[in-house]
């Protein structure tokens, strides 16, 4: 008999999607079915926080866990820092969500995805890392933009960040704590069918948008305003969108210019929107089954993230609120006489850097826009940069040109026409 067989006939599964029915319960009975139901809970928030990292997997039982964490690819990234040297204090996830077509096998899949043949071999699509403090109950997520301009571990030249994930995870692991000074100790993947799967397994998400939004692109078309359930190929677009329209109160569409910056927030939004979603809909086995099965088999982790650590994590973060996720994004500058290069924008992006390894709220930073400098207290989870035009150190050892005018990520410009979860 075959594992998977095995599993399947074990009588923890059959809880999973069986046919039972509910009789009378003894006292033992009642208490076995309360422990369930913790374990559920449990196997709701690791799978929360997996997908939060770029989707999840384990299970209500040990043989299911297993089953199903087997499914996962798992890969070996010979340059991750280990963990081992303080065991229960923070760490950090590199999570990576690729635009790889490989996966593309149907008509079906080439009209939502576009074909290996149109889009050959894989870039990190979106670059988040995610820090955990399982002392503290803390995370936080630190967004890089794909574009930003740094130099490739191994090579003698810099490219956009994004690039550097065309080798394989690896020397996107050492091109970030070369870059940023961020060591990195787990790895996970996930591709664009794994992350619409598992929002239909949720059955949407429930987003609230304020204006209509459109993004010819990545197909995005909101028609409506207001909270509204959003499926999986929506969601996509969604996150993926880079070149959005909103319309205004008075009928007008107007551009929204600022491309991966604000495609970061609404990435953010998604996130949110999945731990809400998850602790309200997972309790159906059947949901939760599918929801599992879509995960594992688009996902890829390191080869050290055990299914043991996987478990304590859930019983760490079993109460872990959406609210409670701190957010921010890495600042740049737009690099050269093309907005498509970014360069960090220092000295904001080392005290973002700081902030994120300390778990510590986005620090206050002074915005110039021309008008006398003021302090401006961080008013959300998302930090605040400094909108100003001048010339300034792009990198190390580097100047902009003294006639180049460089302009200042503005993130902290108000984006009214972005979504956030209901």
């Amino acid at each position: 008999m075959s594992k998977k067989q095995k599993v399947d006939s074990n009588p923890s599964l059959e809880t999973m999607g069986g046919d039972f029915k509910i009789a009378r319960l003894s006292r033992k009975e009642r208490r076995s079915r309360k422990k369930k139901k913790k374990w559920l809970k449990r196997l709701i928030i690791a799978l929360v926080l997996l997908l939060l990292l770029s989707g999840g997997l384990v299970g209500g039982s040990y043989y299911y866990a297993n089953y199903r964490f087997d499914q996962i690819v798992k890969v070996h990234i010979a340059h991750l820092t280990p963990t081992t040297a303080d065991v229960g204090g923070p760490f950090n996830v590199l999570l990576i969500g690729s635009d790889s077509r490989a996966f593309v096998s149907t008509p079906g899949q080439v009209q939502a995805f576009g074909s290996p043949n149109q889009y050959g071999g894989q870039r990190a699509d979106v670059i988040i890392i995610a820090r955990i403090d399982p002392r503290t109950h803390q995370i936080s997520m630190l967004s890089i933009p794909r574009d930003t301009l740094v130099p490739i571990a191994g090579t003698n030249g810099d490219n956009k960040i994004n690039a550097a994930y065309n080798s394989g995870p690896d020397q996107l692991v050492q091109t970030i704590q070369q870059d940023f000074g961020i060591p990195i100790n787990h790895y996970i993947q996930i591709n664009f069918e794994g992350l619409s799967n598992m929002v239909n397994a949720l059955g949407g998400l429930q987003l609230n948008f304020p204006m209509k939004v459109k993004d010819n692109y990545s197909d995005l078309n909101i028609t409506q305003t207001g909270c509204q359930t959003i499926n999986g190929n929506q969601a996509l677009a969604l996150v993926r969108s880079r070149h959005l329209y909103y319309e205004t109160s008075n009928s007008q569409w107007l551009y929204d210019g600022m491309s991966d910056w604000s495609r970061i927030r609404r990435q953010h939004a998604f996130f949110k929107a999945v731990i809400t979603q998850a602790e309200g809909n997972l309790t159906d086995p059947f949901a939760l089954n599918n929801f599992i099965g879509s995960a594992v088999k688009n996902l890829q982790i390191d080869d050290t993230f055990s299914e043991s650590k996987i478990f304590s994590l859930a019983q760490e973060f079993h109460s872990f609120p959406y609210n409670a996720l701190q957010t921010l994004v890495l600042p740049t500058t737009s690099y050269g006489t093309s907005s498509t290069y970014l360069r960090p924008a220092q000295p904001y992006a080392s005290q973002v850097i700081t902030d994120f390894m300390n778990l510590a709220a986005p620090s206050t930073t002074t915005t110039t826009t021309g008008s006398p400098t003021s302090s401006v207290p961080n008013s959300t989870s998302t930090t605040v940069l400094p909108t100003t035009t001048t010339t300034l150190p792009l990198a190390t050892g580097e100047t902009a040109p003294a006639n180049q005018v460089v302009l200042d990520t503005p993130q902290s410009m108000p984006e009214p026409w972005n979504p956030v979860p209901c």
